[in-house]
């Protein structure tokens, strides 16, 4: 049974914006490990994380989910162990990317991430935006459930 019971993703309307804490039992390292290690991506987030590159800074990648959609993607920032970065959108890059910023910091007994997701190009009225980000929000409870669960199995 995990350590910490963590709450789901909330949005912010008017920001155009994802929020989610989530607290892992597992070190920094390995959670870090699973954010930049292609492998390990592609094991949580999406069925495919190709970065050519590498996973550093101005690297160009993809993430896709089977049967699914294709996200281009370009790192911003990677400081190691701390702070991770990009932005993605559907197809190809464009005005708009919406942006991924995921930190790091340790806490006792384990790690915990804090999730921001913005610049969404959301049109429409407000309940419109709201439904999309609902729905973003939901992606981002499960994704991170299942970093989480990846997290805490590679811990030693």
């Amino acid at each position: 049974m995990p350590q910490f019971e963590n709450p789901p993703a909330t949005v912010d309307v008017p920001a155009s914006r994802v929020t989610r804490i989530v607290s892992v039992d597992a070190p920094v390292a390995t959670v870090w490990r699973c954010l930049v290690e292609p492998e390990l991506l592609a094991r949580w987030l999406g069925d495919i994380a190709a970065f050519p590159d590498g996973v550093v800074p101005d690297a160009l990648g993809r993430f896709a989910w089977t049967g699914e959609v294709v996200l281009a993607a370009r790192i911003r920032e990677v400081e190691p162990e701390s702070r991770f970065s990009f932005e993605w959108a559907e197809g190809i890059l464009s005005g708009r990317a919406s942006t991924v910023e995921m930190t790091l910091r340790q806490v006792d007994g384990g790690t915990q991430l804090h999730l921001v997701e913005s610049g969404f190009p959301l049109e429409g009225d407000d309940a419109t935006r709201r439904e999309a980000l609902r729905s973003l929000a939901a992606g981002w409870t499960v994704e991170l459930d299942e970093l989480v669960d990846l997290a805490e199995s590679l811990a030693p």
